[in-house]
């Protein structure tokens, strides 16, 4: 049976001269798969927030450059799984894993993690790769270590900036005051005032949207999404086709175990 190499410190097959390069970081993966890609548009803009759409756009550019059109054609068109766009947002996630055979473990390695938030990720650069008695970790200056997440409480990166600022988190995502955030998340979704000028704007009562959820999804996800007014019309995997008051979209788009709302 062939073990993975999940190590590219020493990897015959891509020494570390041979990597791909992009904004002074070298990308420690095969050129020309998904996972390259990713790293490499987020290497792009390395230690910054990169929002979904844009990441997406980034992984085809580096698909198509590195593996050629036939390689992102036949990741794009690859039938009876997640969309394109779903999956790369799923890889994405798949390196933000730790331990010695997780795809994350290569990035670790050259003092790199991946934050992944439910609006977008960032590729934190600059830390020290430090074993452990168990395991290892990557520390930062700033007291970031690898990201700390929860099951179905997937932050927004403007959520994770807030509640850090607000010491309900530590650096790595940690959760301080679970008590502390579920207050501040209730006092953001809020009703906010309508503005005058805008009351005469013609709005419509409901929108098609398309929600796509979290890993951490269960039976109270749906039971909240329909007290906010959806209704179902389709669903494939972890996405849902429906309808929705058109003022319950931020209610929707805030809620723990949805990653994503498209309004058609």
């Amino acid at each position: 049976m062939k073990v993975r190499n999940y190590s590219f410190q020493s990897s015959k097959r891509l020494p570390i001269d041979k990597m791909t390069e992009i904004n002074g970081i070298k990308v420690p993966s095969m050129p020309g798969s998904c996972y390259h890609a990713i790293m490499c548009a987020l290497a792009e803009s390395k230690d910054q927030f990169i929002i979904w759409e844009k990441i997406i756009e980034r992984a085809e550019k580096y698909m198509r450059q590195y593996g050629g059109d036939t390689s992102w054609e036949k990741f794009q068109n690859k039938s009876q799984v997640k969309t394109c766009q779903q999956r790369i947002k799923d890889n994405t996630h798949t390196l933000t894993r730790s331990g010695r055979d997780c795809y994350g473990y290569r990035l670790h390695e050259c003092g790199m993690v991946i934050y992944f938030f439910k609006d977008g990720a960032v590729l934190f650069t600059g830390g020290e790769f430090k074993k452990l008695e168990e395991g290892y970790n990557v520390e930062f200056y700033d007291g970031k270590g690898l990201q700390v997440r929860y099951r179905g409480t997937t932050m927004t990166f403007k959520e994770y900036k807030r509640f850090l600022d607000a010491e309900l988190i530590d650096a790595s995502g940690r959760i301080l005051n679970a008590e502390g955030i579920r207050e501040l998340r209730t006092k953001s979704s809020a009703p906010v005032k309508s503005i005058p000028s805008l009351k005469s704007m013609p709005k419509p009562k409901r929108v098609q949207v398309s929600v796509i959820l979290d890993e951490g999804y269960n039976q109270e996800t749906a039971h909240r999404l329909e007290n906010m007014g959806l209704v179902v019309t389709d669903s494939d995997d972890n996405e849902i086709g429906g309808t929705l008051p058109y003022d319950k979209v931020d209610d929707i788009i805030n809620d723990t175990d949805v990653l994503d709302v498209i309004v058609d």
